[in-house]
């Protein structure tokens, strides 16, 4: 194919063509003889990238840019939206800001390629008044109103403010009400031209698609800008944790809780930090999961319910291992969970429980290519890094007891932080 390289894993049975144009932009194309098309555009510019560095200066930007520049890029020049457009060519069309990057895409079953031109010709131009913001302001604030009465929402919230002292993951996607009315139309002006350059932006496709088309329209919208990304600056972050104990009432029928443990943050969002996510990912399957002696145990003596959660976060200079729940016996729960975790490092797994948790891992990561729009989510997100979620689920294959080991012993249970939403009127 003109171009366009591939990469196909034998162990997988799937592929995918690639390419860069010469301004950067990134385009991948995955074959799929589904009904319905999918498309996404990727920009590397999330939540978190709220302080950089540009020209030996830095800027900052109030708490939710990201989110509220998402919510301004399918405005037109005419002040019409282009949702129109894609209800005109019978696309289903969204967007989503998330900490790490913000995401542009659509479906559908005719007319790929007049959908295609709508979605990169929003994305490649801005648009913006001092009235239109204004107005997009309140639109915000009731969003973020609304999830401020959210109680599972804030006690997730609660618990990255209790671990964390001032890393970006303690504000919101959304921001806050009195941080985006800083948001004026210049700060997103300068947010759009300094991270949406082509090569800070992907697109992904996935269908029956025609790859050289989607390269001769991905040109006319991105081919000769040029640019690179500033680079994000985070806080120095203390190894400890920033609260034990964050406490808040709300009206709701049982407790809710999040326990988190504070862990090593990786610099850079490589392969090797991907290995020991999963690893690490694996070891608190085996702890915490449906079929673990934990849960089991714990259900049976009514401490645990279906709401019950255990993982492990890892983001841009943070992470976390996430233990989540309702019920009044929290504190119960967080001193069984520490317990559990300790207790492997000294009694680890059989090869056998290893070997059993990696098999039901592997099944789970298959399901990702039965959907177009997971697919298209994921490696348009891929692009941004040195890695893709075939070397991914290799590195998943590949996994060690060794290296399971190795990232359980890491966790210092000492950084330990719980969030509780209790009941109440407040």
């Amino acid at each position: 194919m003109n171009r366009f390289k591939v990469k196909e894993n034998k162990r997988l049975k799937e592929k995918y063509y690639y390419t860069q144009l010469d301004s950067g932009f990134k385009i991948t194309v995955i074959p799929k003889d589904y009904p319905t098309a999918f498309a996404m555009v990727s920009c590397d510019f999330g939540s978190a990238d709220i302080e950089y560095e540009k020209n030996q200066q830095i800027y900052k930007f109030p708490a939710g840019t990201a989110h509220f520049l998402e919510h301004k890029m399918f405005e037109n020049e005419d002040g019409s939206d282009a949702f129109l457009e894609f209800d005109r060519f019978g696309g289903n069309a969204n967007a989503f800001t998330s900490f790490e990057n913000t995401g542009y895409y659509f479906s559908c079953t005719d007319n790929f390629f007049e959908n295609l031109n709508v979605l990169l010709k929003a994305v490649s131009s801005v648009h913006f008044s001092d009235e239109s913001v204004e107005k997009e302001k309140k639109i915000i604030a009731q969003e973020i109103t609304m999830y401020e009465d959210s109680p599972s929402t804030n006690v997730a919230k609660n618990l990255s403010r209790a671990l964390y002292f001032s890393h970006p993951t303690i504000h919101a996607v959304s921001g806050t009400v009195e941080s985006i009315s800083e948001i004026t139309k210049e700060t997103l002006f300068r947010a759009y031209d300094d991270f949406y350059v082509p090569a800070n932006m992907s697109l992904c496709v996935c269908g029956n698609i025609d790859a050289l088309t989607v390269l001769e329209i991905a040109n006319k919208y991105f081919g000769t800008k040029k640019g690179t990304r500033p680079k994000t600056m985070f806080p120095d972050e203390p190894k400890t944790v920033n609260k034990k104990v964050f406490t808040e009432n709300s009206i709701v029928a049982s407790p809710l809780y999040c326990i988190g443990i504070k862990c090593n943050p990786f610099e850079e969002n490589d392969l090797a930090s991907h290995r020991f996510a999963t690893a690490l990912r694996l070891a608190i399957s085996l702890i915490f999961g449906r079929a673990s002696d934990f849960y089991c145990q714990n259900y049976a003596k009514g401490l645990l319910n279906e709401r019950f959660y255990a993982g492990y976060t890892q983001s841009k200079n943070c992470a976390h291992i996430v233990i989540s729940g309702s019920g009044s016996d929290y504190n119960t729960v967080m001193q069984e969970a520490i317990k559990a975790i300790e207790d492997k490092k000294r009694n680890f797994f059989t090869n056998e429980e290893i070997v059993r948790e990696k098999r039901a891992a592997y099944a789970e990561s298959l399901t990702l290519f039965d959907s177009g729009e997971d697919i298209v989510a994921s490696m348009a997100a891929c692009a941004h890094l040195s890695y893709d979620d075939f070397d991914g689920i290799d590195a998943l294959c590949d996994i060690t007891p060794e290296e399971i080991k190795e990232a359980l012993c890491s966790v210092n249970t000492e950084n330990c932080a719980i969030s509780i939403i209790q009941k109440g009127t407040d």
